[in-house]
Formats: C-alpha cells, sequence, structure tokens
C-alpha cells in the first residue's frame, strides 16, 4: 500500500524596503505577511509579525545603539503591552497607545527610582506612585510628568505629609 506524503514548506522570500531594509519572511501579495525580519544596513533590526507589510502583532525593535522595544504592535507602531529597554539602564513595561506610552505601566530609572501608574502621551499623567532608592514615597496625582493634585509624601520611617503639588512642588 503506498503512502503519500504532504509537505507544507515554509518559503522565505526576501523584500527589499525602499528604506534600506531587507525583508527575510513570509510573503503574501509581494509584500511582508506572516513572520518575518527586517535588518537596516545601520545595524537595526525588526524581528516579529507582518500584516500586508507593516508590522502588526507581537515583534522585537532593536535600535543600533542597543535600546529595543519588544511587546506589540499596530500598524508600525507600539499598541498594546510592550517593554521598552533603554541603553542607560530606564525601562518601561506597560500599555502604549499609537506609539506613545498610555494606560498603566512602570517605569524604572538606572538611579533605583520606580514609578508605578498612568501614562499619557509618554508622561506620568493621572494616578501614580514614585518609589525612591532611600524609601521615600509620593502617592497621588501627576500631571505631564510631574507632580500636580492631591498626593501624600511617605518617608521611609513611616511618616505621612499630604498636600496639593503644582508642577511638581508642594503648594
Amino acid at each position: 500500500m503506498g503512502s503519500c506524503c504532504s509537505t507544507n514548506k515554509v518559503v522565505k522570500e526576501t523584500y527589499d524596503y525602499p528604506d534600506g531594509g531587507v525583508y527575510v519572511g513570509d510573503l503574501e501579495n509581494n509584500l511582508p505577511h506572516g513572520r518575518g525580519t527586517i535588518k537596516w544596513d545601520n545595524g537595526s533590526l525588526f524581528e516579529g509579525e507582518f500584516i500586508e507589510g507593516r508590522k502588526n502583532g507581537k515583534g522585537l525593535y532593536r535600535w543600533n545603539d542597543g535600546q529595543y522595544y519588544d511587546g506589540n504592535f499596530k500598524d508600525e507602531k507600539f499598541d498594546g503591552y510592550g517593554e521598552y529597554f533603554w541603553t542607560d539602564g530606564k525601562v518601561y513595561k506597560g500599555n502604549w497607545t499609537d506609539g506613545e506610552m498610555n494606560g498603566q505601566g512602570e517605569m524604572s530609572y538606572p538611579d533605583g527610582r520606580v514609578y508605578s501608574g498612568s501614562f499619557k502621551a509618554d508622561k506620568k499623567d493621572g494616578d501614580g506612585e514614585m518609589t525612591w532608592p532611600n524609601g521615600n514615597k509620593y502617592i497621588g496625582a501627576w500631571k505631564k510628568g510631574k507632580q500636580h493634585g492631591k498626593g501624600v509624601m511617605v518617608d521611609r520611617q513611616g511618616n505621612k505629609s499630604e498636600g496639593t503639588w503644582n508642577k511638581g512642588k508642594k503648594q
């Protein structure tokens, strides 16, 4: 009795972008579609999912200076959950909308500070908590990256100082 096997081969194709990037991966209608990798002459790289030639879905974008983003893309932009790692040691883990930090997230800084809370247009905005390496905390409202509105400072011994902040300064 003869047997016939059907083999589904995933054929990796190449596609040259006008900006010098070279794509290797799945193509549909002569456009990147599915999984693939783009490498640019300057050393930058994207590895992930594409729909009709655009980054859409999960992916990793690594710049030639060592910074990278690992997360979701929508129409070429960071969108959904993602993690961004800067070369200076700063790290953001959280939500993105249309290429900007938006919604809930956590930013850790090289000096040991950690902010956890709401972001809007790449800045701390809304309710959040900043903890300093010495154990002090600010819990409260933020606007455009600064303490703004009602909040409370808590020192490492647990002493609290409530108040209102305006553009980062206690009133």
